[in-house]
């Protein structure tokens, strides 16, 4: 077995290492202790004695309590404080051969102090407990000197204690070390029939089953039930898990967790790093951080719970874009303001607003029985209503919230009670879709048009004698403000493409996980097919060379050594073609892409639509376009939902 020199240098310096001429504390600190740690790699800037801790203690009344050890931190010097105690020192003296470690371990549990190591040694006897915080101290080494002499003793001691690994220990995993222990005995176990019988009984049944809006999803290892997204209204979750640790232990996820950490990266696997709420930190275990709890799972869990995830996640998905769909509201933008959420269907003047208000107070459906009594008013909102149900409900925001300067604009948001979404009969099932309509539940396209075609030309001819207001002025400011965009499929210019690919960028240079390579597969061929026939005295060839420079070649056949190899593999239109092929190539032989290269990739194509001169054909055209249509829906929904708030 080769031993590396950092663990040679230690096992040098223990084998010269005399005991004996330690004659007091000191001697044990400076000639043993120092030397020691130096050997295990700590900055000296990690170092502190007779650290005070009277800024920091909580729970005890001296105001000075120092600590007669020597204290080690982390090396962010600015971040030093109680909890990024790595090691802690407790020194005795030569003499001494009482090394209980009780009275340290109530010392630390008064002051809150969280180390990952204690270190009880008077120079000859060392013992080294691993801290787990809410558990009793364990034991890792109790030897002497002499034990420690021995080589593969003094390499397991440099390989528990060393810098390097210390300080990338999580703090926050306090069940890191236990879970490989019980990971270990459940592997032993297993070879047992009794004992493997018993633990597979353990197991939860899979099963999917869904009532109303609620599903369940259970696998071996994992159980999610979950709360579906109605209308307007939120959804939520909670997993438990087989495994006996953590046996009565529920886990809740608020709507937002769900589509900020577990809607991302579906349908991939845990070591791809595509999932944000996942982190690998040994083999075949990985970090699973679920709304507010951080949890240690093995491969087998891991799977199990991205399965029962992405089950889960692609329901919840469904229902938000049945939502959307039904209601009419994606060309909408999304907003929540004063606990109201909703879209954004048109701005207008604060003047036309207040007619539009003053009309509803005038017209509210129990004041008369004509079509257009059909008013109430709420606060500072309309209701237009038919009874005890609502068609819509359109509330006022003003675009100068936070400012001094009067409003300019109302942005007259759309939004639906969602009591009023509720079925009378509790037993009726997809009620709220059913009764989308003109007679019912108005959807927000059918808003802005009745707004635009009926009631804002009302509001302006009933009060023509008061205002002077032109119709057709004021419509078609308001469509101008908002102009409508093509839909892909109805594109035939090349250049109608370049909305959709931005928005496509913007949401890859967002991301900071890995993508999923089957979404981009098809992506990459067209296009790079697309602009394939572009004439090749293109402007912008620095642009371009810029953004193929920042795309990983790492694995590619084009590995660029050297920034003149950089130069020459770039220096043409033609070579970038070739490297965009080499692309192709390479995301066909992997699972996964990083979200950077995408992000350079789709910055070329849109480059190069944007100025160059391309020669087509229609199928290239169609075949684009569809390639793009499932890249651009992922987005929009992402950035809709998941990206919103970051």
């Amino acid at each position: 077995m080769s031993i590396s020199e950092p663990i040679k240098q230690f096992n040098q310096w223990i084998q010269s290492f005399n005991y004996q001429i330690l004659e007091n504390v000191d001697d044990v600190k400076n000639r043993f202790i120092l030397p020691m740690f130096q050997y295990l790699g700590y900055p000296n800037k990690c170092l502190k004695s007779k650290f005070t801790v009277s800024k920091y203690a909580s729970s005890i009344n001296s105001a000075n309590l120092e600590i007669n050890k020597i204290y080690l931190h982390s090396d962010v010097i600015e971040l030093n404080n109680t909890d990024t105690a790595i090691v802690i020192i407790d020194i005795k003296n030569p003499r001494e051969t009482n090394l209980s470690p009780a009275i340290v371990e109530s010392s630390l549990a008064s002051i809150s102090v969280k180390p990952l190591f204690l270190i009880i040694t008077n120079g000859y006897e060392i013992q080294v407990f691993q801290y787990w915080r809410y558990r009793p101290l364990h034991c890792l080494f109790d030897i002497t000197v002499e034990t420690l002499k021995k080589q593969e003793i003094a390499i397991d001691f440099y390989q528990t204690l060393n810098f390097l690994y210390v300080s990338s220990i999580n703090k926050n995993l306090d069940n890191l070390f236990t879970f490989k222990h019980h990971n270990l005995l459940e592997k032993h176990l297993r070879r047992y029939a009794y004992w493997q019988d018993l633990l597979n009984q353990t197991d939860f049944q899979p099963e999917i089953t869904q009532k109303g809006n609620q599903l369940i999803v259970v696998k071996p290892k994992v159980a999610i039930k979950c709360n579906l997204p109605q209308a307007f209204s939120e959804g939520d979750c909670e997993i438990e898990f087989s495994n006996i640790m953590f046996r009565g232990i529920k886990i809740s996820i608020n709507h937002r967790q769900i589509l900020d950490n577990l809607m991302i990266g579906l349908n991939t696997q845990p070591h791809w790093q595509c999932r944000p709420f996942i982190k690998q930190v040994d083999k075949n275990i990985f970090e699973a951080v679920l709304g507010e709890t951080t949890i240690i799972l093995s491969e087998l869990e891991t799977i199990d719970l991205c399965l029962c995830i992405d089950e889960i996640c692609q329901e919840y998905k469904k229902s938000i874009i049945e939502f959307e769909n039904n209601l009419e509201t994606w060309e909408f933008e999304f907003i929540e303001v004063a606990g109201i959420r909703g879209f954004k269907i048109c701005d207008v003047e604060p003047k036309l607003w207040e007619l539009m208000y003053k009309f509803a107070h005038e017209f509210t459906y129990y004041k008369g029985k004509s079509a257009w009594h059909l008013f109430n008013h709420e606060n500072f909102s309309i209701r237009l209503s038919r009874g005890i149900r609502d068609h819509v409900l359109i509330t006022p925001k003003a675009s100068s919230y936070c400012s001094l300067l009067p409003y300019t604009k109302i942005s007259i948001i759309y939004t639906i009670n969602a009591i009023h979404l509720q079925p009378l009969d509790k037993k009726e099932q997809n009620y709220w879709q059913r009764n989308i309509g003109t007679q019912g539940t108005w959807t927000a396209k059918y808003t802005k048009k009745w707004l635009l075609e009926q009631y804002i030309p009302k509001v302006i001819n009933y009060y023509s004698q008061q205002n002077q207001f032109s119709i057709n002025d004021i419509v078609s400011a308001i469509k101008k403000s908002q102009p409508e965009r093509s839909t892909i499929v109805a594109i035939d210019d090349i250049k109608n493409l370049l909305p959709y690919l931005k928005d496509i960028q913007s949401w890859f240079n967002l991301y900071r996980e890995n993508i999923a390579a089957t979404i981009l597969r098809l992506y990459y061929r067209t296009f790079t097919d697309l602009v394939r026939n572009t004439d090749s005295s293109i402007n912008g060839m620095d642009y371009l060379t810029a953004n193929l420079q920042r795309i990983d070649w790492q694995n590619s056949q084009g590995l660029v050594d050297s920034r003149i190899s950089q130069y020459k593999k770039f220096s043409s239109f033609k070579n970038a073609i070739n490297c965009l092929d080499e692309q192709v190539t390479r995301i066909n032989n992997h699972d996964y892409e990083k979200s950077l290269n995408a992000d350079s990739i789709t910055r070329i194509f849109i480059w190069i639509i944007e100025n160059g001169k391309i020669s087509y054909s229609q199928p290239q055209m169609n075949a684009a376009k569809q390639a793009l249509l499932p890249l651009w829906e992922e987005c929009r929904f992402e950035m809709r939902h998941v990206f919103s708030y970051k």
